[in-house]
């Protein structure tokens, strides 16, 4: 079947279908804890940042591509995989740059300042429409610290005139103007508003309804001139999350600095504040914990490198454990991590995965996987069920490929 026909067909169904959710009830934050429907939630799952527009798989003749970037739309097919594959992993969440993050180039949300491409939306819709009926929330960065495929700060900073290097050590200090400059703090709250008041035709909710979306986090490791600088204001921050709240006053705002930054804890609007690990460290972890523990906040491990390919790292059974000892507590803080970050086939091709060449690419039941990586991953949906309060074993069943339709 072509990606064409496999597109209609998929798309076609939402239309034969009513649309039903499991997750239709919002995620609250009381004080240092996640609440569903008034009992104990937690958000742990993966990253899978391609999920609106990817960078890895070149899509047949006459399909939208945009050679510089290698950009290009994930089949229907391939996002469904996902949603199979992460529940039968046990995840509850997805973080994913690219629902959230589209600029400046022709195929994303806005590829120049206030012009906006409303076709960028149906990799976007597929994927919230798809989360939701597999009973899996997501949480959306709005921006990126750095300047990929799909957009990010230097983005808006270019469209008024400021042309810096995002390699540069350190970077020029006018990046600082994503934060300070009206004009461009405007340009940014205006994409936020069209992509959180989008109506997506699957569930005839906007983003700002949608109890699938459960947060949106101000950024991905969000930074100044220098890398791990935390230098993002507290007035940027506070107008950001202000905005989101007054858009969409049932979401959570997750802080998206690079680090728990404690300047931010005077911000309300902040529901959650996180960090990354490469590598897991457990004393970093639990430092992060009693900080945000003491601002009476949640905390999420939003990524984690989980190949123990560095000797540095902590065993993941012991970087869980550290999060699984406070679900039984009245404040458990620590409620939600996410490892980095998952591929799985090329759809509707099953016999091929998809590649990624930053050395921490997961991939559910490939046949080239090692004993480590599998050993791993068997560990990874351990923990998943047991944040769920189940137990399973360690067999790693199949995962359904293109979909179950």
């Amino acid at each position: 079947m072509s990606s064409f026909l496999l597109f209609a067909a998929l798309a076609a169904l939402t239309a034969a279908r009513p649309w039903s959710t499991n997750s239709s009830s919002y995620v609250v934050r009381e004080g240092s804890a996640l609440k569903l429907d008034g009992k104990s939630w937690t958000g742990s799952g993966a990253n899978v940042y391609w999920l609106g527009l990817d960078e890895n798989v070149i899509p047949p003749s006459g399909e939208p591509f945009y050679a510089p970037f290698n950009a290009s739309y994930p089949t229907f097919g391939r996002i469904t995989e996902v949603m199979n594959t992460l529940q039968v992993m046990g995840a509850r969440t997805i973080r994913s740059q690219t629902l959230g993050v589209s600029v400046g180039n022709p195929l994303s949300l806005e590829p120049s300042l206030n012009v906006f491409n409303d076709e960028a939306f149906e990799t976007i819709d597929w994927a919230v429409y798809e989360a939701g009926r597999h009973g899996i929330r997501i949480v959306p960065p709005l921006i990126d610290n750095y300047d990929y495929y799909h957009g990010g700060k230097f983005t808006f900073l270019r469209w008024r005139g400021i042309n810096i290097s995002a390699t540069a050590s350190p970077i020029d200090p006018q990046v600082q103007q994503f934060y300070t400059n009206p004009t461009i703090i405007d340009d940014f709250k205006a994409y936020i508003r069209h992509l959180i008041t989008h109506v997506n035709p699957h569930t005839g909710l906007t983003y700002a309804e949608d109890p699938t979306v459960f947060a949106f986090e101000t950024g991905n490791e969000l930074g100044g001139p220098v890398f791990g600088d935390q230098d993002v204001p507290v007035s940027w921050t506070q107008e950001i999350a202000q905005f989101i709240k007054s858009l969409a006053p049932n979401k959570l705002v997750m802080d998206g600095t690079y680090g728990v930054n404690e300047t931010h804890f005077v911000v309300e609007e902040i529901d959650i504040f996180s960090d990354h690990y490469y590598p897991p460290d457990l004393t970093k972890l639990q430092s992060d914990i009693d900080k945000v523990a003491s601002a009476n906040r949640v905390y999420s491990a939003g990524e984690y490198d989980w190949t123990a390919n560095n000797p540095a790292a902590a065993s993941l059974t012991d970087f869980f454990g550290v999060i699984e000892s406070r679900q039984n507590t009245t404040a458990p803080v620590v409620v939600m991590d996410q490892f980095w970050s998952l591929f799985l086939h090329d759809v509707p091709d099953c016999t091929r995965f998809v590649n990624h060449s930053d050395g921490f690419s997961l991939q559910y039941g490939n046949p080239a996987n090692t004993m480590q990586n599998n050993t791993q991953i068997a560990t990874i949906r351990e923990h998943l069920f047991r944040m769920q309060g189940q137990e399973v074993g360690t067999v790693l069943p199949q995962a359904a490929c293109p979909g179950p339709e």
